[in-house]
């Protein structure tokens, strides 16, 4: 167990390489074991915004491989605090929480 939490950590420090430094700062950091919180975070880090590779690349860097950084974007386009900017390539904007609720 100790070893899966590692890695969750090692990955979600990787992913958080991938964000701008300026942008992290001053967003609280997801919960632990928290999906919904994790997708706050991503969005939270990066404008609010983020199009499908960005969120797939994210979920990857997370440790959650091929598949599971698939079905994650899928899950995340299908919530209902998501808005479809733009299918060319496709983006999403985030509404969820407090910073992103334009």
């Amino acid at each position: 167990m100790k070893f899966a939490c590692l890695g969750f950590v090692a990955g979600l420090a990787g992913a958080l390489l991938l964000q701008p430094a300026i942008a992290q700062q001053g967003r609280p950091p997801p919960k632990p074991n928290d999906p919904d919180d994790f997708v706050r975070y991503i969005f939270e880090v990066n404008a609010c915004v983020l199009t499908e590779a960005q969120i797939f690349e994210i979920y990857q860097q997370a440790g959650h491989g091929l598949m599971g950084a698939n079905n994650a974007v899928i899950a995340v386009s299908n919530r209902e605090d998501i808005e479809v900017l733009s299918r060319e390539p496709f983006t999403y904007r985030y509404y969820g929480s407090e910073y992103c609720g334009f």
